[in-house]
């Protein structure tokens, strides 16, 4: 659980719990130091960073009416659910020993999106719609921007404070979303890959893409970057191309990146973490990758994922005129969507 990807697909799930249970005291446990990704939430009330399975154990209030496990590889959540015994005990089924431990379960399928499996695994309990759940969690960090806190408890227990610049997006000042025409479409890029330049679709290939739809699908688009720490080289190139259709999210907040989102015409993005905002929000979506891998990609009828297509697991080699045409495929089913929905309110 390093990287921030792995802790933004468990956001609408802890945002779901709270609107069933309001004043529910609501922990996060982890295994990896993450509290900062999780305390800043204002549905999460405490951190507990636990590992081994004596600390899990621990970890784990004996006073609890419900536990949800998203842990689908480890026995060990599942032993402790069995020996605190908590009411309801929901986990995924993953022909595991302690499979039967769940009293609610969602059966784990690797072909299915891991923020969409987070969601059926509490549907399984309460009823409701995740993807619905998935945006209002979106527009829910929305409205947080310029806040001064977040809100989130400040107990913090066995975490250490040390910033990860791979898993954190901090507060340095950059280029707002909404400078330029504030009345242009505006498309979100997000050339981020914590994980790796070979998740990394080169930044040339972003500004060759933008220069491509603004010649066929969107005259009169701005860009909006989504840029972290890691991207910092590719921060200063694009800035040297003095471009005013290109405006900059540089190491900000979630909040105002969710703002971003909630507001695009069109995302285009690596597999990062911050693109799991724009998967949940369900705006029309284009997602590059070196190669298959539906855990990270939410199938819709507005997303499209793009590869390779010479047969590597090259993402270089994923061309601006693939990406181009996955995003008029997708803009268009976009419009037939509304249309359709016009025809039927």
């Amino acid at each position: 659980m390093q990287f921030l990807g792995t802790q933004i697909v468990s956001y609408p799930l802890l945002y779901q719990i709270k609107q069933f249970w309001p004043a529910c005291h609501l922990r996060v446990v982890a295994q990896d130091s993450v509290g900062q990704h999780y305390l800043s939430l204002p549905w999460v009330d405490a951190f507990t960073q636990a590992d081994k399975l004596p600390e899990v154990y621990r970890a784990m209030d004996g006073s609890a009416d419900l536990v949800i496990a998203l842990h689908f590889a480890s026995e060990k959540y599942g032993i402790v659910a069995l020996l605190k015994r908590p009411k309801f005990r929901l986990g995924f089924k993953n022909k595991r020993v302690t499979d039967f431990v769940w009293t609610h379960s969602h059966c784990k399928d690797f072909s299915e999106y891991m923020g969409l499996a987070n969601l059926h695994v509490l549907a399984a309990f309460k009823d409701f719609d995740p993807a619905q759940a998935a945006r209002q969690c979106v527009q829910a960090l929305a409205d947080l921007e310029g806040q001064a806190s977040t809100g989130g408890s400040s107990e913090l227990a066995n975490v250490s404070d040390a910033s990860d610049s791979r898993s954190r997006l901090s507060d340095l000042s950059a280029q707002p979303a909404n400078a330029g025409d504030a009345s242009a479409p505006q498309i979100v890029l997000m050339p981020g890959g914590g994980a790796g330049d070979y998740k990394r679709w080169p930044i040339e290939h972003y500004v060759a893409l933008a220069d491509l739809l603004k010649s066929t699908l969107v005259p009169q688009a701005s860009f909006c970057f989504v840029m972290g720490p890691d991207e910092a080289e590719q921060y200063r190139w694009l800035q040297s191309l003095g471009r005013s259709d290109f405006v900059y999210l540089m190491t900000r907040p979630l909040p105002e990146i969710a703002k971003a989102v909630l507001g695009a015409k069109l995302v285009v993005a690596n597999d990062c973490g911050p693109s799991h905002l724009a998967q949940f929000a369900g705006v029309p979506y284009v997602g590059v990758f070196h190669e298959s891998n539906r855990e990270w990609f939410w199938t819709r009828e507005t997303s499209a994922d793009v590869l390779p297509l010479d047969g590597t697991y090259e993402i270089k080699n994923v061309t601006p005129e693939q990406v181009r045409d996955a995003c008029q495929q997708v803009l268009s089913l976009a419009t037939s969507s509304q249309t359709r929905n016009r025809s039927e309110s």
